[in-house]
């Protein structure tokens, strides 16, 4: 399940970035990326814990 769905955020998020570069919005002053940030690391801890 989590080969998707971290693969998917990823690409999401990068999405994202680049819409905020072409619109010229603050990259560092959006709250929403550092909250996509933290999904993306609790899932790879997840992840790596299911793995062990």
């Amino acid at each position: 399940m989590y080969k998707i769905i971290i693969p998917s955020i990823l690409i999401i998020f990068f999405l994202w970035i680049l819409l905020q570069i072409s619109l010229e919005m603050s990259i560092f002053k959006n709250p929403m990326n550092y909250f996509i940030l933290f999904i993306l690391f609790f899932l790879t801890i997840k992840l790596v814990k299911e793995k062990q």
